[in-house]
């Protein structure tokens, strides 16, 4: 256990600094390059992601749970690991082929950006986060994330200044990814036999590739309706509008980074109880799970909404207006994101039920583009919210409802409904004290520090009251 809350604090570290980083650079961005050039910089980001995701299949969820399963068997890791990248590595240059192609023939605008989004396929080249995450250290993920995160925001400060310097930004963002996978090959040899390449079985290769496609698939209609917000925004309306709805979701996107960390750390330790039989422990770690998934993402939800409209226009600049509302109406989506990826890292991939997994997102999917389709070209940024809310919704209640065949759940949810009333309660008080400043810095410190006492408090008393295994976890342990 003290393994993994050493991941967990390692994880926690990472997404805190994630946290900070967009605190940074999304204002002064929005300021020098404007809302039109971001989005020109999310669309052509949107199509890159599309290759990127065949480039890499199910590779991270089903590299990092095959490495799990082997256990402390170095030779049986080493080849594992090689097989699994061989299968990578192809399908990676096919990628690469194929967005050669579009960028020649097909690609009409703004090609040069485009191009310099290539660094992000030649980072799946050499991606190789599964392998660390199979064997649960991820420290040597995390601070190398830092160092190259850190570094790639000093030079955003320094050399973007204007929005004709969009291409320098797509470089470093792109290329400070294609960086960060390549480094860790340094440290590959610690954890597998490089020589072990040539006990590479073509066999192996091929038995891959079809519970690589298992995961891949639900994986590929689940980005691909989050990809596909941007490029039918861009499609359907005005880059303008793809800009608002960039940084508004990338305002929710800050604190979904901390859910999905969670669930990058349990995913090995799940598998490995799962195999070592412990269910039991298992079962309890993954209820206890989801009531936190609840605790931290109503508080992020209620809290966010509840400072957009002073939060915006501070941070933004002028000409934003149009994402306070966006903001709050996306906010939701970080209660329902929590839940499906709890699920998802948790318990269906660690328990092979991936066929839940797969029914969830394509249903998801298809809503997706049905209300993207109707509502785009009317609402714009909007439309694609509303999109993103009815998609996300539909996905979590498949899967909890299927889920709940083989583990009861849906007690834990409906009881931790609870902490939604302390998010509105909190989201209230803030809001009164709002009216007692005009704006600003200031107001919004107090905004902030009054949803947190107010938040913590409420849970801490009903914690207490209710004697519930939480408050453990916060007051008695360290």
């Amino acid at each position: 256990m003290s393994k993994l809350k050493k991941n967990l604090g390692y994880q926690t570290i990472y997404q805190i600094l994630n946290t900070c980083i967009p605190l940074i650079t999304s204002p002064y961005l929005a300021r020098v390059l404007g809302a039109e050039k971001q989005g020109v910089f999310s669309y052509t980001q949107s199509i890159v992601n599309y290759f990127t995701l065949f480039a890499m299949l199910g590779v991270v969820n089903y590299g990092t749970r095959t490495i799990a399963d082997c256990g402390k068997d170095r030779g049986k890791r080493s080849r594992t690991f090689w097989n699994i990248y061989i299968l990578q590595l192809c399908c990676t240059v096919i990628s690469i082929s194929v967005y050669a192609f579009y960028l020649t023939q097909i690609c009409s605008q703004n090609t040069y950006i485009a191009f310099l989004q290539i660094f992000y396929l030649l980072g799946s080249l050499v991606d190789i986060n599964w392998l660390f995450f199979g064997v649960e250290k991820f420290k040597i993920t995390v601070s190398r994330n830092m160092v190259i995160r850190i570094c790639s925001v000093i030079l955003i400060l320094m050399l973007v200044r204007k929005p004709s310097d969009l291409w320098i930004y797509t470089v470093i963002m792109s290329g400070s990814t294609f960086l960060s996978n390549a480094i860790l090959w340094f440290f590959a040899s610690k954890e597998i036999d490089l020589k072990a390449i040539k006990e590479i079985s073509w066999f192996e290769i091929v038995s891959h590739i079809k519970p690589n496609l298992v995961l891949f698939v639900p994986l590929m209609a689940m980005s691909v309706y989050h990809i596909m917000d941007k490029t039918m925004l861009g499609l359907l309306s005005t880059y303008k509008q793809v800009g608002y709805y960039y940084n508004a979701d990338k305002i929710i996107n800050i604190p979904i980074g901390i859910l999905t960390g969670v669930g990058t750390v349990m995913l090995p330790r799940m598998t490995s109880l799962n195999k070592e039989g412990k269910l039991e422990e298992a079962r309890k770690l993954f209820l206890l799970s989801i009531e936190l998934i609840i605790v931290v993402a109503v508080a992020m939800a209620c809290g966010i909404s509840a400072i957009s409209k002073e939060f915006t226009p501070f941070f933004f600049g002028k000409g934003y207006d149009e994402c306070i509302r966006l903001i709050i109406d996306l906010s939701p989506v970080l209660v329902i994101k929590g839940l499906s990826e709890i699920a998802r890292m948790q318990y269906l991939i660690p328990n092979h039920k991936e066929k839940i997994f797969i029914e969830s997102v394509f249903c998801g999917a298809g809503v997706n583009f049905v209300v993207n389709w109707f509502l785009i070209s009317r609402l714009g940024a909007l439309g694609a919210v509303i999109g993103t809310l009815v998609a996300e919704l539909v996905s979590c209640v498949w899967q909890y409802i299927k889920m709940n065949k083989y583990i009861s759940c849906l007690t834990t949810i409906f009881k931790s409904m609870i902490y939604v009333v302390f998010g509105v309660i909190m989201f209230t008080i803030v809001r009164v004290v709002a009216l007692c400043f005009n704006g600003g810095i200031v107001a919004l410190f107090f905004e902030v520090l009054t949803g947190i006492i107010t938040y913590a408090v409420i849970c801490l008393i009903y914690w207490k009251v209710t004697k519930n295994k939480i408050v453990g976890l916060v007051i008695k342990k360290k």
